[in-house]
C-alpha cells in the first residue's frame, strides 16, 4: 500500500512497486543514451511525453516528489533523483529511504556516504563528480576506492572524456555519463564517440531517444 503523505516510517515503511528491480533498472539505464534532466515541473511533463526512457529531477520536495515519482511510474520512466538539490531532506539514509519509499530508481549525490545507504536500498547509484581541475580527479579516485557507483556523472559533459581515461585506467567497468552544458546532437555523438556511457540533458529539443 502507498504510503501516506505525513505517515512515513523509515522501519515499517514498504517500497512501492519500483518497476523494474535493481539491476534489470541498471541495465535499462545503461541503455539510455539520453538522460531527461528536469529542473522544473513544466519539462517534468515534456520529459513525461518525450522518448526518453529515463528522467533525471534537480528539483522537489517532500511534497511534489511523490506525484512526481508516481506520475514517471506510470509513463514507464526510470526516475533518478539529485538528492543534494532537493529542499526539504536531509542528505542522509533517512532521506533516501523514503525516496525509495515513493518508488525512485536512483539516487546522484556528491556524497558517497548517502549512496552507499541508496545501494543499501538497492537503488541505483550515481555519483557526481566535477571536472574542473586534476585535482578533481583525485579527489574522485579517492571516492572511488571507498564506494564504485553503477555510474559516475562528470560536468561539464565535454570534460568527461578526459576524466574518463584516467578512471577507466584503475576502474574499467566504471560507466560515465556526461552532463551540462550540452548545446547540440553532434556534441552528443562526440560524447559517444569518446567512450562516454549516456549523458544527462535539460534541453527538451535533445530528448530524442
Amino acid at each position: 500500500m502507498k504510503p501516506r503523505m505525513g505517515h512515513y516510517n523509515s522501519e515499517t515503511s514498504a517500497v512501492v512497486d519500483r518497476v523494474p528491480a535493481k539491476h534489470a533498472a541498471t541495465d535499462a539505464l545503461i541503455d539510455c543514451s539520453i538522460i531527461a534532466a528536469v529542473n522544473s515541473p513544466s519539462t517534468f511533463e515534456q520529459a513525461l511525453h518525450s522518448p526518453t526512457r529515463a528522467v533525471y529531477l534537480l528539483t522537489g520536495n517532500p511534497l511534489t516528489l511523490p506525484g512526481l515519482l508516481a506520475r514517471a511510474r506510470d509513463y514507464g520512466k526510470l526516475c533518478l533523483v539529485n538528492i543534494d538539490f532537493l529542499d526539504g531532506l536531509a542528505r542522509d539514509r533517512f532521506a533516501v529511504e523514503f525516496l525509495a519509499s515513493y518508488g525512485v530508481a536512483g539516487i546522484v549525490s556528491t556524497r558517497f556516504e548517502v549512496l552507499k545507504a541508496a545501494h543499501a536500498c538497492d537503488l541505483i547509484t550515481v555519483q557526481r563528480t566535477f571536472g574542473i581541475d586534476s585535482a578533481a580527479v583525485l579527489a574522485a579516485k579517492k571516492t572511488l576506492s571507498q564506494f564504485l557507483p553503477d555510474l559516475m556523472e562528470v560536468l561539464p559533459a565535454m570534460a568527461a572524456p578526459k576524466i574518463a581515461k584516467r578512471l577507466f585506467a584503475e576502474y574499467p567497468e566504471l560507466r560515465i555519463m556526461g552532463g551540462g552544458l550540452i548545446e547540440s546532437v553532434k556534441e552528443i555523438e562526440e560524447l559517444f564517440a569518446a567512450g562516454i556511457h549516456s549523458v544527462s540533458v535539460s534541453d527538451p529539443r535533445l530528448w530524442l531517444i
